[in-house]
Order: C-alpha cells, then structure tokens, then sequence
C-alpha cells in the first residue's frame, strides 16, 4: 500500500532561487506600436526571448521552416527557448523574410498592433539546465492566466497604449516580474511538461528535481532522494514514475546529461573536470555513459556543438 506522504515544507527556498535567477537575467530589449505590414525577426543564440502582444492580433512561427503558425492576441504571452530564431509578424506567411527585416513603427494612437519584447539571460548553471529542459516555445493565452499575471499584463498594456511620462520606465522594470509570473503559471501546472522538468509541477518533486540541477555530482541514491522529497522510497519511486515517466537513477542521468551538453558546448573544461563535476570518477566513466545516451564521444558531441 503506497504511504500517504507529509506535505513536504522546504522545497520553497529551491523553488524561490529559480526565480530570483531568472528575474535577474531579464531585460528590456524592445516596445513599439506596429501599423501597415511588418515583420519582427529575432535569433539570440545564448538568450531566451519574452513577447507581450499589447495590441491587436499577430502570428508567431519559425522563418524557412515548415511548421504551422500560431496566432497571438492582445494580452498573450509567449516564451521561446534559447536560440530559437522566430517571427511575430501582421501576415501568417510574411512574404521574403530577411534577419534585417524593418518593422513600420507608428505613435500609440494610430498603432494596429503593440509588442513588448524582453530578454531572458541564463545568469547561472540552474538556469541553463531549466531552459534547456523546456520546450521550445510556450504561449499562456489571457484567457488562462492567473489573475495577478492578467492585472500585471493590464498595467503594462495600459502603458505602452497612453504613453505617459515614465511608462517606458514602467514597462522596463517589471519585465522580471512578468518572468516570474510565467515561470510559476509552468510549474502550476499551465503549461504541461514532460521528462524531468515534469517533476517541477509535483510539490513533492520540484525541490529536488531542482538540488540534482544545482549539485549534480551528489550522492543521488533512491534513498538519499527519497529522504530529499521527504517520502519513503517506495513511494518515492512510483511518485517519480508516475510524474516523470522515468525511474529515479534514469531522472539522475537526464539531468546530469544536461548539464553535460552544456558544460561541452559552452566550455573548454578538459574531460576530466568535466566528468569530476557530474560526479564520475574519471574521464572514460563519464563518456561511457554519455555515449550511451547521446550515440557519440563527449569529444564528438563538443567539435559538432
């Protein structure tokens, strides 16, 4: 019989940092009042992006790929992963896209369309491996925001539509509260996430799905995690399962392998430290085992990233 698990009450400090990291790595990158046929194109390799439709309709997809469009409303939001070049454009097929594609920009009250641009920085290790965890996109339509998240996009709108003094600044500083804001409608439970992220959306999980992201070379035994989620193992074990769909060293593996593609693509640390920070013992531990998931060398996978 599965135990009935204690509600588990210092997970939120974990929680709480992921928060405070990806409030600070937010900024103001972009507004304008949009008229006449435009086009916004952006790629930021090493920074996700945060878009605020203000005003009017427009569709979000990706140039040169044949993927469907999605179309955007006043008061939605939409997230795009690191990386990921993307369009926000008047037309669902906007004609000649170029990288240096020229937006029509007009005063507020003769605007059709209005968009808030944000950047989102990975200012730490945790961060990264989040990001990289997420989908490529996510998009919270007004309709199902959270009542504080709503109340904060109608301030921002107001601003950008009436133009008073100081509504730049406004809207500049409360680009990492509409961080926040979007980060804790994905881990309510908004927007549904797979693998080891899913964890993120179980109270019982998120801290320590969030301690393995911060020390991955821990001591991660089903017992040590079991006690971190403060369940017994048995029903630490289905609870992971259940929620993840994985079992708990698998979990361990994916989350450390995150880190390995970031610490390979981003870094020059030799094999060794590379290994010694995911918790292997030497250099060819640690690329068996990442061969075993990835199909080639952690060498391979740094000269091809």
């Amino acid at each position: 019989m599965t135990e009935t698990p204690e509600q588990p009450t210092k997970t939120s400090d974990t929680v709480e940092a992921l928060l405070n990291q990806v409030a600070q790595g937010t900024e103001f990158h972009f507004q304008s009042g949009l008229c006449g046929d435009w086009t916004l194109m952006a790629n930021e390799p090493q920074k996700a992006a945060l878009h605020l439709v203000t005003e009017g309709d427009c569709w979000f997809g990706f140039p040169f790929k044949n993927t469907d469009v999605i179309s955007l409303h006043a008061g939605d939001v939409i997230f795009v992963n690191q990386g990921i070049s993307h369009f926000l454009s008047y037309n669902q097929i906007p004609n000649n896209i170029t990288e240096d594609e020229i937006p029509s920009f007009c005063q507020p009250e003769h605007q059709q369309n209005g968009i808030v641009c944000y950047d989102i920085n990975s200012p730490s290790q945790i961060t990264d491996t989040v990001f990289r965890l997420l989908p490529p996109w996510i998009v919270l339509n007004h309709n199902c925001q959270a009542n504080e998240m709503q109340a904060l996009i109608s301030m921002i709108r107001a601003e950008t539509k009436h133009s008073e003094p100081g509504s730049q600044a406004i809207v500049q500083r409360l680009s990492d509260v509409l961080a926040i804001h979007l980060l804790r409608a994905v881990i309510n439970g908004q927007q549904e996430l797979t693998g080891p992220l899913a964890a993120l959306q179980d109270r019982y999980l998120r801290g320590l799905v969030l301690a393995i992201i911060d020390e991955p070379a821990g001591d991660w035994s089903v017992e040590t995690m079991a006690k971190k989620a403060y369940l017994s193992t048995s029903a630490f074990a289905e609870r992971c399962h259940k929620q993840t769909g994985m079992a708990p060293k698998k979990l361990v593996d994916q989350l450390r392998l995150q880190r390995a593609r970031m610490l390979l693509s981003k870094t020059q640390l030799p094999l060794e430290l590379v290994a010694e920070q995911l918790g292997y013992q030497s250099a060819t531990a640690f690329n068996r085992f990442f061969k075993r998931y990835e199909g080639i060398s952690a060498s391979e996978y740094r000269h091809t990233h």
